[in-house]
């Protein structure tokens, strides 16, 4: 016996403006389910054509991070989105509602927007930013039954809409080594035999450690004196918010310039510092890195993450 994904279909891609990446609809005449996939940059077109008006679940995502959503009223929600600062990373937006004359219902979309999420963590293969945590509506055992199936033929429309956020995150793959490089065991000294740890501080001793966090960006520093060092390896967004003042612009504009950031393979709104900056304040340190007038500023890094291995 086959299952659902297993099974051929055919999904209809329809541009109703032309071109190859701009607005499509994606459909299938066997399910209920619409994809709508779109660039950021056509939300205006399409909301005014009346094309997002059916309750719906929606993500936004660069291809490295990724929000969820659900709306009666998607093309207003997005909208909203559009104008937050916090949320510039939106590249591409993918919207699954129901197609004509079969809307779907809140209990529905709320169940897919947390499905989704579920799926998207588990897979980890973007990091996935919640603002309030998607909770998993009651059911009963029909109507668990059918969200299954319109989750599975949602998650098909998805790829075939060019959305990859759900495809398995790809790990590096090590070769084993080759037998005349592997060192008998009981060979091994005993600094070879100490233990690693993952996640150690990398600050002066004494010191605490923060972390920033601003849509998918992330940094860590500490405080030096009156100073604020940010550490090598944190990121720097490319965007710069319209909010931001001419002396962010000022600080952003030579810290590109310095020729200290690194490109991040895969990544195109980030870049990583190569070496640490000093900045007159944390506040200061963060509208730099993010690009932006308010980030909701620098947390305590927990000391927790540490990871001891044998």
């Amino acid at each position: 016996m086959t299952t659902d994904i297993d099974r051929p279909s055919t999904s209809l891609v329809h541009r109703p403006y032309g071109g190859i990446c701009g607005y499509r609809l994606v459909s299938d005449r066997a399910t209920r389910v619409v994809v709508h996939a779109l660039p950021m940059s056509d939300l205006s077109r399409v909301a005014t054509a009346g094309l997002l008006g059916t309750p719906s679940a929606y993500m936004m995502t660069d291809g490295a991070t990724a929000y969820f959503g659900e709306s009666r009223k998607p093309s207003r929600r997005l909208s909203e989105h559009a104008t937050d600062p916090a949320k510039t990373f939106a590249r591409d937006v993918f919207v699954v509602g129901g197609c004509a004359g079969a809307a779907f219902d809140k209990l529905l979309i709320v169940d897919l927007q947390y499905r989704l999420t579920r799926l998207a963590l588990e897979v980890g293969a973007v990091e996935v930013w919640k603002g309030a945590n998607p909770v998993s509506p009651d059911l009963t055992d029909a109507e668990r039954v059918t969200h299954d199936r319109i989750l599975a033929d949602a998650l098909r429309l998805l790829r075939d809409a060019g959305c990859r956020i759900f495809d398995p995150a790809e790990r590096p793959k090590v070769a084993p080594p080759r037998p005349e490089e592997a060192a008998p065991e009981e060979s091994a000294d005993a600094a070879d035999s100490g233990p690693m740890a993952i996640g150690v501080a990398t600050t002066p001793a004494g010191s605490e450690e923060f972390e920033l966090r601003y849509g998918g960006l992330w940094a860590r520093g500490y405080r030096a004196g009156d100073k604020f060092v940010v550490a090598s390896g944190s990121e720097v967004r490319t965007a710069t918010n319209g909010s931001v003042c001419a002396l962010t612009r000022s600080r952003r504009d030579q810290l590109f310039a310095a020729g200290v950031l690194s490109p991040i393979p895969g990544v195109q709104d980030r870049r990583r510092l190569a070496v640490a900056i000093e900045f007159a304040s944390a506040s200061i340190a963060a509208k730099v890195l993010a690009g932006a007038h308010t980030t909701g500023g620098w947390t305590p890094r927990d000391p927790s993450r540490t990871v001891w291995l044998p």
